[in-house]
């Protein structure tokens, strides 16, 4: 059996060192680049989506359940139906905001709604056209 010559080795070790400075170089760029652009945040992008179809919403919503949402929260209408959104950092928090606007509103069959993270509390029964809308537009 050949036995390696040192020489490859060190060929070797030289060529993975450079190739694992080179993974720290490309890291290190990619976290300097997040932090110097931050990704837009899940209401930022909800936001935008619905200006994009020229919508206006209100953020923060002004309801005091919502404002406990920790990603946010907004009031917009569609389609001449109004909701307020709320956006929960977890499936838990989303989950007590949901228990709360149930304990204070009493029956919300077919004005609440949780998708995910996100609590969609409709001011009126909600037609198929505006909930696609915001679905649409959920982050």
């Amino acid at each position: 059996m050949n036995q390696p010559d040192p020489l490859e080795w060190l060929a070797v070790r030289i060529a993975l060192g450079v190739v694992a400075l080179i993974v720290v170089a490309v890291i290190g760029a990619w976290k300097i680049d997040d932090t110097r652009h931050p990704r837009p945040t899940r209401l930022e992008q909800t936001v935008a989506c619905l200006e994009g179809r020229g919508l206006t919403p209100v953020v923060p919503a002004g309801d005091p359940l919502s404002s406990t949402a920790r990603a946010g929260s907004l009031r917009v209408t569609v389609e001449g139906s109004e909701v307020i959104v709320s956006l929960a950092k977890s499936w838990e928090e989303a989950a007590r905001i949901e228990r709360g606007y149930r304990l204070v509103g009493g029956d919300l069959e077919g004005r609440l709604e949780r998708r995910g993270r996100s609590d969609f509390l409709w001011q009126g029964v909600a037609t198929p056209t505006p909930k696609q809308t915001m679905y649409d537009c959920k982050y």
